[in-house]
């Protein structure tokens, strides 16, 4: 099947989460104590987090286990580049002539034919005033997920565009993008509780033959993740920092580490 020019907004409505598909985590601390009290724990150790988990659909509750710096240090990161938004650092030679700018508009090609397109709003009409704002710039590759990946600047915050390089499906997410090793999931990572508008996120993708699409997308409100890297293809390390005992997040805020265990 051939793939038309396609044009894709990023609208606001994107940010709306559901409560099947995004709810607010809390950690147990933040929960109600039990009538009878528990023995104390043992403090953590000053690379471990305290235990935190993910209420995701279905009524499922993922357990985040505590790892370290070490174990975090020695996993592959995303692979993607820095990139500033700036539009003379877009990185489009690195696409070998694939990915092609004409003006505003940026095209990606698709195995299956034809191309998409992703039309950045003018300069004039790019305002705080205007919530449909989005400007793109190429960004790289994931390619055990078959994925190109675009950068999506927003007003006063950043995501992520997935285009399948098979089908030309895409999908709008928010955060840095980071594949499992099979290629069959990306999590994207996204800090937002030290302030301004980026939203606290954490997002898993699932890629099938068809293309990505959202498994699941989760608002923490006790800490944030800064980045993931994966271990095994079910199995990822997250680097956390929580809010203090006032609900802030200072800048030198200590930096934890945790298991994330992704049913298949």
């Amino acid at each position: 099947m051939s793939c038309p020019h396609i044009s894709l907004k990023i609208l606001t409505a994107s940010l709306l989460l559901s409560n099947a598909a995004c709810r607010p985590d809390t950690s147990p601390a933040q929960e109600k104590p039990a009538a009878t009290p528990a023995p104390a724990a043992p403090a953590p150790s000053a690379t471990a987090n305290p235990a935190d988990t993910l209420h995701l659909p279905g009524g499922q509750v993922v357990q985040l286990h505590p790892s370290t710096a070490a174990v975090f240090n020695q996993l592959p990161a995303s692979g993607l580049p820095d990139l500033p938004n700036d539009p003379t650092a877009e990185p489009l030679a690195a696409a070998q002539g694939k990915v092609r700018r004409q003006g505003l508009d940026l095209f990606l090609p698709s195995a299956q034919g034809g191309e998409v397109k992703l039309s950045s709003t003018p300069d004039a009409d790019f305002t705080l005033q205007n919530a449909d704002g989005v400007k793109y710039m190429y960004w790289g590759t994931l390619p055990a997920a078959h994925q190109w990946a675009v950068r999506a600047w927003y007003w006063e915050s950043s995501g992520t565009v997935l285009v399948d390089q098979r089908t030309g499906r895409r999908l709008a997410l928010i955060g840095d993008p980071v594949a499992s090793p099979d290629g069959r999931l990306v999590l994207l990572t996204s800090p937002g509780l030290g302030g301004g508008e980026q939203a606290n996120l954490l997002e898993l993708a699932e890629i099938d033959a068809a293309g990505p699409r959202l498994r699941w997308r989760r608002e923490p409100t006790a800490w944030e993740a800064r980045e993931a890297r994966w271990a095994a293809p079910n199995r990822a390390i997250l680097k956390l920092r929580h809010l203090n005992a006032q609900g802030e997040m200072p800048d030198d805020a200590p930096e934890t580490y945790a298991e994330l265990d992704i049913s298949r």
